[in-house]
């Protein structure tokens, strides 16, 4: 082997090494940094949530399953928290649905397909008297017909009453929480019964 053969040898060697070293120390120097912002931002959607989503202390996750039946059958699909800029609630909200303003005090989840059928929704006081309540909602419902039944759901402290007009069926549901009494009325089909996702939607709903 010549001198220059080694001369050379040296220096591709050399230069192997210190690029070995400046790929090793750019690796580590970029590590810390990425953590950094992923923190970071992780940091930042956790404060986003606890201020927009925060109720009672509660801080709600941005989206949860829901089960239901539509028709007699069963479903579980994903729901997405969204918040009203008319009313000071928020409620989980399937993804075939949309929450929308209808006018001072008064929401409505509509089905995007149809808009037909969908729930009004309706915060009240918290000193509201059940009692006359009930006798508006009763006189509403005689308007479209007198015969007024039980609506066969599972409604916890709360009172169902329901009338038939031809395809339709309007359901009222008075939703008896101390902290969040919520009067609801929803609009289906007999051959399209979403009540029971309007109701499993309407559980989710917390006031702010």
């Amino acid at each position: 082997m010549t001198s220059w053969t080694r001369y050379i040898g040296c220096i591709t060697f050399a230069a192997f090494l210190l690029a070995g070293c400046g790929t090793t120390t750019d690796e580590n120097a970029d590590e810390p940094q990425e953590n950094s912002v992923k923190e970071g931002n992780e940091g930042n959607t956790s404060q986003g949530d606890n201020h927009n989503n925060r109720s009672d202390n509660k801080v709600r996750l941005m989206e949860q399953n829901l089960q239901y039946t539509i028709n007699g059958e069963a479903k579980e699909k994903t729901a997405f928290l969204k918040k009203s800029d008319n009313q000071p609630f928020s409620l989980y909200v399937l993804q075939q649905f949309r929450l929308s303003a209808e006018e001072p005090g008064k929401d409505i989840v509509f089905l995007t397909e149809d808009d037909s059928i969908y729930m009004r929704i309706e915060l009240l006081k918290a000193d509201v008297n059940w009692d006359e309540v009930e006798k508006n909602v009763q006189a509403q419902l005689k308007s479209i017909s007198e015969t007024i039944s039980d609506p066969s759901l599972d409604v916890e402290d709360g009172t169902g009453f329901e009338v038939e007009s031809g395809d339709d069926v309007i359901t009222s549901i008075l939703l008896k929480d101390e902290k969040s009494p919520v009067r609801l009325t929803i609009f289906t089909k007999k051959d399209r019964d979403y009540r029971d996702a309007f109701l499993e939607m309407a559980k989710t709903l917390m006031k702010r």
